[in-house]
């Protein structure tokens, strides 16, 4: 129930940052008709269905997008307290995953990925890392910081080397984005994060020319495949990146 109300709020803050609104003001309302939301109309998930996906005073269609952020929302943190139990690792988790669900909404529907979200992310997690004497939280601050350099410093160079041809690949924000999973996850797991985000986007962007849907050297959307990767990594990272040690491939 926690996670579900969360993801409300998650909502509220992937609508109005892009945006530069309060996330505090105006109330709640229908995009479409202005009308203040009343209480019944708030509960998560249940008032959607209620509602049978219309707004109760204009009729008009409610993207299913809400429902299903707060319910992505409330999946990740049953899955926290599934794998780290109730801890300071299981709240952390939450936390961070909240960040790249906002992210991954941003990308995906508006091709923004808002520096004020990115910036905040990295000072919680670099907070959380330095904080872990006190709290047994992973990763520690040494961890951490490396991870951000690597993340971040990669993709700063894949943004700016095609610029000096007048190319583009990737956004700035995708950077940061990366810096922000690599201070969340630490090193080594920040290399995994990007082995699958960069596995996922290459597979989705050759599906994507095979389909001509978009040409060869257009720009994806890459913060929805950070996101991915960064959510599997914040729950399995560190296996994977053990695994791979005992490979040599890492």
């Amino acid at each position: 129930m926690l996670g579900i109300s969360v993801g409300s709020f998650l909502n509220v803050v992937a609508d109005r940052v892009p945006a530069g609104k309060s996330i505090l003001r105006p109330s709640s309302h229908c995009f479409s008709c202005g009308h203040t939301l009343a209480t019944r109309d708030l509960f998560p998930i249940v008032s959607y269905l209620v509602l049978k996906g219309k707004c109760r005073y204009c009729g008009q269609s409610i993207p299913a997008r809400f429902m299903l952020v707060e319910l992505v929302s409330g999946l990740l943190f049953v899955l926290a307290l599934i794998v780290f139990g109730l801890s300071w690792q299981m709240l952390i988790t939450a936390i961070y995953g909240s960040f790249l669900i906002i992210l991954f909404i941003t990308d995906l529907e508006q091709d923004v990925l808002p520096h004020l979200i990115i910036y905040s992310g990295t000072a919680v997690a670099l907070v959380f890392a330095a904080l872990r004497p006190l709290t047994g939280t992973t990763p520690g601050i040494i961890s951490a910081l490396a991870g951000f350099a690597i993340g971040f410093g990669a993709f700063l160079l894949i943004w700016a080397v095609p610029r000096l041809f007048k190319k583009k690949l990737i956004n700035f924000g995708d950077a940061g984005m990366a810096g922000l999973i690599g201070a969340s996850v630490g090193y080594p797991v920040i290399l995994v994060a990007v082995y699958i985000a960069i596995l996922a986007g290459g597979l989705t962007a050759a599906m994507l020319v095979a389909f001509k849907v978009k040409k060869f050297n257009d720009p994806i959307q890459f913060g929805i495949f950070l996101a991915f990767g960064g959510m599997i990594s914040l729950f399995c990272g560190q296996d994977v990146a053990d695994a791979l040690r005992q490979i040599h491939m890492l």
